[in-house]
């Protein structure tokens, strides 16, 4: 009897010292997980965004007017700007771009043409944005590079006013590209409505907001002019390749 009370102890014990190096938690015990943390939503602002960078200006003359785009053909690429769209009637697309200044005078800036990639959802123009992709030698491209395969991530969405044509979320450079498409093809514009700036040319004319001779273009406004050369807002709609304004403020 004392010999099976003995291997009966001797059994416990080597149990009890199995189960204390096992860990102490069963298999099936729940295990405590962490949750990913929610994407954040991106700061909205009634105002359209501003970014400066003389960095990005000179690239951007180094890469388009200095001969150096082959260098940084097939490159990764990432780029923080403003992000706009033109409605390129020469060649019947959409092109967009993310953009800014080269300072506060704002008479100097620099802008990607980049292509989105399939599904990518777009925020408003006129926001904050951050753009990676390749950039890479394309015939399609307007100056013959662009940003491909782009992912377009919002920092600050625009939530101000918006119109068919937002002039006001583009550069002068793209200004004058738009401008152009307006005056040259106004069949594929007529009523659409839109945001500009410029400089009072005539008293029935606005132009480049910072360069004579840039362009030039008739407008129709019934009310009171401010002197020629000052800065200004307009809204209205296309009127047969001019522009009709409905309002008009001083920048």
């Amino acid at each position: 009897m004392k010999m099976k009370a003995l291997l009966a102890l001797l059994l416990a014990l080597a149990v009890l010292a199995a189960c204390v190096g096992c860990g102490g938690e069963p298999s099936d015990a729940p295990t405590e997980t962490t949750a990913a943390p929610a994407a954040s939503e991106p700061d909205a602002a009634e105002e359209r965004q501003e970014v400066f960078s003389q960095d990005e200006y000179m690239l951007y003359q180094n890469i388009f007017y200095s001969g150096y785009a082959q260098d940084y053909d097939g490159k990764a690429t990432e780029k923080d700007g403003v992000f706009a769209v033109i409605h390129d009637a020469y060649s019947d697309r959409t092109r967009y771009y993310v953009w800014g200044y080269y300072d506060q005078t704002r008479c100097c800036d620099w802008q990607w043409e980049f292509v989105p990639q399939d599904g990518q959802a777009l925020p408003p123009v006129g926001s904050l944005v951050h753009v990676t992709g390749t950039f890479a030698y394309d015939d399609n491209a307007l100056d013959k590079y662009w940003i491909k395969d782009a992912s377009l991530e919002p920092e600050t969405e625009y939530a101000g006013p918006t119109a068919d044509l937002d002039m006001r979320s583009m550069s002068a450079t793209l200004e004058r590209v738009q401008m152009y498409n307006i005056m040259y093809h106004p069949e594929a514009f007529e009523g659409q409505t839109y945001f500009a700036y410029g400089r009072i040319a005539s008293v029935n004319s606005i132009q480049d907001p910072y360069y004579d001779g840039s362009w030039n273009n008739t407008m129709t406004w019934d009310g009171s002019l401010p002197a020629i050369g000052t800065l200004v807002e307009i809204t209205g709609t296309v009127a047969n390749g001019t522009l009709s304004v409905q309002s008009m403020n001083d920048l």
